[in-house]
């Protein structure tokens, strides 16, 4: 499609500044709220996104912040990480989109992304992390395919009934390219590691990884263990988890609380 070459040819803005010292600070094993205040006031676009996330996230549990730091002290230190990335990896685009896209990736990337390190530590696998973070990023080739569908359900209405997504056949047949294929052109686009780039581009087809197999097999096994275990009761621990982590973190965790 013309319109999702267009998008890609305008090429991604790299993380906000905000974001690698958020990193940093939100990784401490005391969390200094106004530290993680100032770095955000630097970016009050970016801030404001996180914030609506953040509420869209603990709207399900009945809870509403007023403040990033209200945020960030409600889902606590992993979560709130979790959901700046989630706000980085979708800064791009129409505006009007990016909200949207955020919560999709939320919705789909947590659950991969707990379920990933879950394999990592048992596999052994050696940077603690890493799982997490590679299965929640996999699947961003698919926010410029959802981007252009939503765009052109307005005038080709069929393409609302085609479930496309993660079927890399019809991915190539309606958009030229499939997700591994355009994912890799983000991480790269990025300067994501070699092992985050494996995952993102391999995780169908983890024997294909250059760099980093084990990576690319354990984003493989979590999502196929997810998509089994979607239509089974049982999985509903998957979202108990997610529940339970937007409940107020220890104020012993946060300095200036």
């Amino acid at each position: 499609m013309s319109r999702l070459a267009s998008l890609l040819s305008q090429g991604l803005e790299p993380f906000p500044d905000c974001v690698f010292d958020l990193d940093v600070l939100l990784n401490a094993p005391v969390v200094d709220l106004r530290k993680v205040a100032r770095a955000l006031r630097a970016d009050a676009r970016f801030s404001r996104r996180v914030l609506s996330l953040s509420n869209a996230i603990l709207n399900r549990s009945g809870e509403s912040a007023q403040s990033v730091t209200d945020a960030l002290v409600l889902l606590g230190p992993c979560l709130f990480h979790t959901v700046v990335l989630v706000c980085a990896a979708t800064d791009f685009g129409e505006r009007a989109f990016r909200d949207w896209n955020a919560e999709s990736l939320w919705s789909r990337g947590f659950r991969i992304a707990v379920t990933s390190e879950r394999i990592a530590e048992l596999s052994e696998y050696p940077v603690r992390g890493m799982g997490y973070l590679a299965g929640l990023l996999h699947d961003v080739g698919h926010l410029p395919f959802r981007i252009v569908a939503r765009e052109q359900e307005a005038a080709f209405r069929e393409l609302a009934e085609i479930q496309w997504q993660d079927n890399m056949d019809l991915e190539r047949e309606i958009f030229g390219l499939d997700h591994c294929q355009v994912g890799r052109w983000m991480a790269k686009s990025w300067g994501l590691s070699p092992s985050l780039t494996d995952a993102v581009c391999h995780h169908h087809e983890p024997n294909a990884a250059p760099n980093d197999r084990q990576l690319a097999e354990i984003v493989c096994a979590a999502e196929f263990y997810c998509s089994v275990s979607a239509a089974q009761p049982a999985t509903q621990s998957l979202w108990r988890l997610q529940t339970a982590s937007t409940s107020p973190a220890p104020r012993e965790n946060f300095a200036h609380a």
